[in-house]
């Protein structure tokens, strides 16, 4: 039984069947159904004040355990030159003499390089999240860090198990670190959040399957094995056109920025929305308040972050990117975490091999923005 899929979740049983009921044929809906991952929401649910060590938490800084440094990047001298000397479109010469290049990094003699430190992005605390899915370990956090130094856009994801018996530092005790803003920059994620996880969801695209996407293909064949070969090519025909056939759902009549708010509002599905919360309007634009219903509760729409779900990276599935540079076969690389990166609505991805989560190892993480 595939843990990762919505239809062996018993607590999703109603979300999928609502999901598949839109579709007219059923053998699309079955089709599609091997697509529908159990995945988890997650929602900033408030301003994180560093009270509660460990809890799952967006940007800021992490709670280390104790004994651990912070991550950093260790970048040559000539490398940071290059850098520097991409971003601002001049030769190395002319940075070396013009520019104090250095004087915001840290200098390590031993190793004869930059310590640059990595963007951190999010901790998630497993217990918090075991009622919601059961692929994740049952307790400890999950850190995620990024290692971006340099406008090339070059990409290492770094995903870190912290053992639930392991005494943690709060991310208030970390000392100030060294970013250099020329090169990596960490603005995305200086506010932090509390946050929260719901059960959900995620479907694929459907015009996602297609030859530029064979790993995804030869999924959907395999759950039309027992249909004649016409009535399988006329089922894989429709999956570019199925999203024509679907009514728009709640958050499709919201633009990507007005998602975020929602997030960042501290507004989660399911619950309440306030008289209070309904009035604060100021931030509103007039389409979101003409679709918020107070006294009721909020329908659903993505959250900031998600576990489990699906990415799109220039038209491809990001794990085809995971499988060429990591190795194996593309359908056994899934999307661990995804996190709205920017007020764009650019969105991150960290792929993990699916044995490799099974056993609990991280170190093999590869990292991907949806285009």
């Amino acid at each position: 039984m595939d843990m990762l899929l919505a239809e062996n979740s018993p607590i999703r049983q109603q979300l999928l069947e609502q999901k598949l009921v839109q579709f007219k044929d059923p053998h699309l809906a079955h089709t599609l159904s091997t697509f529908i991952r159990s995945s988890v929401d997650l929602y900033p649910s408030a301003i994180e004040d560093y009270a509660q060590l460990g809890n799952s938490r967006l940007g800021g800084l992490p709670d280390l355990p104790v004994g651990m440094d912070y991550p950093v990047t260790l970048v040559g001298r000539e490398e940071m030159l290059d850098a520097y000397a991409e971003e601002f479109d001049h030769t190395r010469e002319y940075i070396e003499e013009h520019y104090c290049w250095s004087q915001d990094s840290d200098w390590d003699e031993a190793e004869q390089a930059f310590r640059v430190p990595m963007q951190f992005i999010a901790q998630i605390n497993c217990s918090e999240l075991k009622a919601f899915q059961s692929y994740l370990p049952r307790e400890g956090r999950l850190l995620f860090f990024l290692e971006r130094w340099r406008f090339s856009e070059m990409l290492r994801g770094h995903v870190y198990y912290v053992a639930e018996d392991q005494q943690l530092n709060s991310g208030e005790a970390i000392a100030e670190l060294k970013f250099d803003d020329a090169v990596c920059a960490n603005y995305e994620y200086e506010a932090a959040y509390q946050l929260q996880g719901i059960a959900s969801i995620k479907m694929i695209a459907p015009d996602m399957i297609n030859s530029d996407n064979p790993h995804l293909v030869k999924l959907a064949k395999a759950r039309l094995q027992a249909l004649p070969e016409p009535q399988q090519a006329m089922v894989l025909e429709a999956l570019a056109v199925v999203d024509d056939e679907l009514a728009p759902e709640w958050q499709d009549q919201l633009k990507g920025y007005e998602l975020i708010q929602l997030n960042e509002h501290g507004f989660i599905p399911g619950q309440i929305l306030t008289q209070s919360q309904w009035a604060n309007t100021e931030w509103q634009p007039s389409s979101l308040q003409s679709l918020l219903v107070p006294e009721q509760p909020l329908p659903y729409y993505n959250g900031i972050a998600s576990i489990n779900g699906h990415g799109d990276s220039r038209y491809k599935a990001p794990e085809l990117y995971a499988a060429a540079e990591l190795g194996g076969n593309a359908e056994d690389y899934l999307a661990l975490f995804k996190v709205v990166y920017s007020e764009h609505s650019m969105q991150l991805n960290f792929i993990i091999h699916r044995d490799d989560l099974a056993l609990g190892k991280f170190d093999r993480i590869y990292c991907i923005y949806d285009y």
